[in-house]
């Protein structure tokens, strides 16, 4: 339905390098090289400025990425929509996963429900999703054309009147605490304990880390550092300087060398842990929401993750 090399662009862009665009598509360095730049001659376009240092896109390039980006979505949800007229029964529910919008309490659950007669006939399709430049706001608003499904924590009034959510588990805001740090091995840690301390945070304006924020505030030894986004270059920095990490529980194992240590905050800071589906979701979806929550009431969490 559209030129794959529109692929190649959109990962070269996403990470800046024709090598890591080709580890992510399984794809040679070259031959992703080679994809762009014959689309390049071919249209008349210049993309990329290239330098030793990667490539980045050009003005004109930015533009195309973000067109292309739409194009694309809306290739797949001609098909997708194609195959559910042909075949309704063997449409997937497709369940967007990454390091850091784990599913494993999901798959746990749908896990105990195969062991069920009563199990829907519901075909469970796994979708990798971005952990570095696509925000998950960006991810939610798109929600029914690549992926149906995601597994995140979330604030359910934040999302009322953009797309259904499903809440299974409270998520309590902690700390990702370099290994390296004493406070590490602490069962707790109170505002108290992080005097001296930098902690990497969200800007205000950014609900639950707002709450954080403003009782870190009250402890003026604590330095604030202000991220724009969660992604696994956050992760690996707060490793490497030894700075903290204001983090959730489904975090847990996205770093070997960050521990996440509980917070005992003086007042509840925490969002929920669940599913986001689309508003008006296809049938397979709704069902497989609805069997999720029936799942969960009957397998608490503390069986199944």
């Amino acid at each position: 339905m559209y030129d794959r090399r529109l692929d190649a662009i959109i990962e070269t862009a996403n990470t800046g390098s024709f090598t890591q665009a080709g580890r992510r598509l399984h794809l040679s360095t070259p031959a992703i090289a080679q994809q762009i730049t014959t689309f390049e001659h071919e249209y008349g376009l210049t993309l990329f400025d290239r330098s030793r240092a990667g490539v980045t896109l050009t003005a004109a390039g930015s533009q195309f990425v973000d067109d292309a980006q739409s194009i694309i979505r809306q290739s797949n949800e001609i098909i997708r929509r194609a195959r559910q007229r042909s075949h309704p029964e063997s449409i997937p529910v497709r369940l967007g996963i990454s390091m850091l919008r784990p599913a494993k309490r999901i798959l746990d659950l749908w896990q105990h429900g195969s062991q069920c007669r009563s199990q829907p006939s519901i075909r469970l399709e796994l979708v990798q999703l971005p952990d570095d430049s696509t925000s998950i706001d960006d991810i939610i608003a798109h929600l029914g054309e690549s992926v149906d499904v995601i597994a995140t924590a979330f604030v359910p009034g934040h999302w009322q009147g953009i797309c259904n959510t499903l809440s299974l588990s409270y998520e309590p805001l902690c700390l990702a605490v370099p290994r390296s740090n004493p406070l590490s091995h602490r069962a707790t840690l109170t505002i108290d304990d992080l005097a001296g301390t930098r902690i990497r945070i969200l800007p205000r304006g950014n609900g639950t880390d707002d709450i954080a924020r403003d009782l870190l505030e009250r402890n003026p030894s604590i330095t604030l550092v202000n991220i724009e986004q969660y992604s696994l270059d956050v992760f690996n920095d707060c490793s490497e300087t030894g700075d903290l990490l204001i983090s959730k529980p489904m975090w847990r194992d996205v770093h070997p060398q960050l521990v996440n240590v509980p917070v005992d905050w003086p007042e509840p800071v925490g969002m929920w842990y669940g599913l986001m589906y689309p508003r008006s979701p296809v049938a397979q979806v709704a069902a497989f929401a609805e069997r999720i929550a029936m799942l969960n009431q009957q397998f608490p969490a503390n069986e199944t993750v």
